[in-house]
This record gives structure tokens, C-alpha cells and sequence, in this order.
């Protein structure tokens, strides 16, 4: 195992996940590996199971199979992500006394993103086995102060705290020239609202789309993201009135690359953990609306994001036209300040070094 000084703070750290895939909770464990290794630390990636697609992480990846167990004690920290790999902690810590500690990092708020999800029986039941998940766990980390308020009604308060995502980006990034002729083409003379995520009702695609017909002609929106299926779905919810101001461009690598091509960032969720796509928005100054969410109020004011009501497309509107006279530079100051890679390796290694 890794020796803890105060002075250098070298660490043997295993990350758990269930997949190598590209997904935001993927992509926190990716920028604390990269952070982690490059501060010197030992990490290793294991995950359970294959993927087509998988990221590239900086350190040794290892799955986990009969000839490749997860060897605890060959480890200062064994931090986890996601019910499979909290299950997998469950069903094979030892009892007794051990200088691993376990740590798993919470990325949603369980029982309103599980409903949603899986719909209200299945997600309530899969709440309960997450929260199960973790209770052998030595310490849980949520991504903000108003999540870490939320797990005190189900796990004990003891045991918790709390660390800001952050991204750690390329900023040699750019789109290809593919890309840029179907942006130009798309956008023309308009004024390009972006959004990249998931294509999934909690966040707020319809809010989106209804608030686009409250909005001039010239305001068009951008989706990054989706496969055929979610696309299919959502273009059925496009009225012909919108659908000339309307594009859905599918999954690209690297989705930020886009942002600097946005006039306005938008984040009309109805919930989220901590929103890696928003982050990657303050990163590159861009003009942001989003909704007024607790956790995002926790970091940003008025001024440096505009706010609109949950679920509400009047209000995004008026927003998103506020936004228009906002300085990017505010809440990229703001990123600097509270959700920089330095100030996450700094919050992590804390916590992990709090354990020892």
C-alpha cells in the first residue's frame, strides 16, 4: 500500500465503476484519476463490465473477473461509483478492522432521478438497494451541500460530505470542419441557444422546446447528444411551427467543443446531481441559463447565470433573452474560483487523507 505523509500525500487509489463507457458519472471518475495520477498518486481504474466505446483514462484500467479480483488491501482508498460497483464493496469487504477505507461519491438525488428513471415502483425500490449499497462504506461523498442535506434523511449524517464536480478539459478541442458547416449551415444568421446531454424528459427538453416558440424567429436550439431512438422520440414533440429553428445533432465526442460556437448555454433541468455540462459551460465563459436548482445556487448568483423557474417555459424565455447581455467571463471567474480541477484534487485529497 501507499504511505500518507502530509507532506507528499502519495496514495494507492482504486476507482470503481461498472463500465468504461462515456457517461458524466464516467467522466468525474476520469477527471479524478487524471488529477490523481498527475499529482503523483498510483491509480487504477476497475470496472465489471465491456464497452464499445470506452474512455481513455491516464492510469491502468483493470477489469474485474476470477484471474482479477479487486485486491483491497493493496489499496489506501477503494472509491466507488454507481450501485454496481457500491454493491460489489457490499458483498466483498471483510469484516473486521481494515487500512482500506471505502469511499463512494453520490451522483443523484436517489429517489426523484430513480422515479423518474425507472418509473415509480421500480424506482423506488432500486432507491432502496442504492442506499443499501453504501452503508459499509467508510465515508460517502455527495456533489453538493444541498445533496449532502438530502442523504441525511437515509444514511447517517456522520458519514457524509461534500465535493464539487469539476472538468478537466482539452482546450486544443475544436470542431471538425465537418462540424463547423453543419453548425453555419444550422445557425445561419440566428441566435444559437446550445444544450448537450442526455435526451431525457428530467432535463427539460420539452421546457426547451416550448419556450422556443415564445422566443423570436432568429432564436434556434442545438442538441448535442442522444441516439436514433431518443431522437426519434423528441422530433415527434416538435411542432411544424419550430421545426426550422429546431436541430438534433446526435452524440459527438467531446460535446464541449461546441460551446464556444453557442451564443447562450442552456440547462432547463428539472433535476441533476452536479452538472457536468454546465461546468464545462462556466469553464469556457459561456453565457449560461439554467434553472434555479439549490446545488447551482450554491455556486453561481444572478449576474453570472441567469435563472429560470423548474419546469417553467415562460420563464426560460424571459431568461434566455436576459441572458443575451450577460458577461461569460463572470462565471468562468467563478469555475476558477470554486469548480477548477486544482480546487477538486485539493477537496478530494482532504477527504481522502481525513480518513488515515
Amino acid at each position: 500500500m501507499g504511505r500518507i505523509f502530509k507532506d507528499c500525500h502519495f496514495m494507492k487509489i482504486a476507482y470503481l465503476i461498472n463500465h468504461k463507457g462515456e457517461t458524466g458519472l464516467n467522466n468525474v471518475v476520469l477527471d479524478l484519476a487524471t488529477l490523481f495520477s498527475s499529482h503523483g498518486h498510483d491509480c487504477t481504474v476497475f470496472y465489471l463490465k465491456d464497452e464499445e466505446k470506452p474512455l481513455n483514462f491516464p492510469c491502468k484500467t483493470i477489469k474485474i473477473d476470477e484471474e482479477h479480483p479487486l485486491v483491497f488491501k493493496d489499496y489506501d482508498i477503494v472509491h466507488t461509483h454507481g450501485i454496481h460497483p457500491n454493491l460489489y464493496v457490499l458483498s466483498h469487504k471483510p469484516w473486521g478492522k481494515s487500512k482500506t477505507k471505502f469511499v463512494a461519491t453520490l451522483h443523484c438525488y436517489v429517489f426523484q432521478d430513480f422515479m423518474d428513471l425507472f418509473g415509480k415502483v421500480k424506482g423506488f425500490l432500486y432507491s432502496f438497494l442504492f442506499l443499501l449499497s453504501v452503508v459499509r462504506h467508510d465515508l460517502l461523498i455527495t456533489l453538493s451541500l444541498d445533496a449532502q442535506r438530502y442523504y441525511k434523511q437515509f444514511l447517517p449524517w456522520q458519514k457524509s460530505t461534500y465535493a464539487y464536480n469539476t472538468r478537466t478539459l482539452d482546450e486544443f478541442a475544436d470542431l471538425t470542419p465537418e462540424e463547423k458547416r453543419e453548425l453555419a449551415d444550422f445557425k445561419n444568421n440566428g441566435i444559437l441557444i446550445g444544450m448537450n446531454g442526455v435526451l431525457i424528459r428530467r432535463k427539460g427538453i420539452d421546457v426547451m422546446l416550448k419556450a422556443l416558440k415564445l422566443l423570436p424567429k432568429e432564436y434556434k436550439v442545438m442538441f448535442i447528444g442522444g441516439d436514433s431512438d431518443s431522437i426519434s422520440k423528441w422530433k415527434k414533440e416538435v411542432n411544424a411551427d419550430i421545426q426550422d429553428r429546431v436541430y438534433f445533432a446526435g452524440s459527438h465526442p467531446k460535446a464541449y467543443r461546441y460551446l464556444p460556437y453557442y451564443d447562450i448555454y442552456v440547462l432547463p433541468s428539472r433535476s441533476e446531481g452536479f452538472p457536468l455540462a454546465m461546468v464545462e459551460a462556466a469553464a469556457k465563459g459561456c453565457k449560461i441559463v439554467c434553472s434555479a436548482l439549490p446545488q447551482l445556487k450554491e455556486i453561481f448568483t444572478e449576474g453570472e447565470v441567469a435563472w429560470c423557474k423548474i419546469g417553467d417555459a415562460e420563464s426560460l424565455a424571459v431568461a434566455i433573452i436576459k441572458a443575451r447581455s450577460l458577461d461569460g467571463s463572470k462565471a468562468k471567474n467563478t469555475f476558477e474560483k470554486n469548480l477548477s480541477p486544482e480546487s477538486c484534487y485539493k477537496r478530494h485529497l482532504d477527504i481522502y487523507d481525513s480518513l488515515h
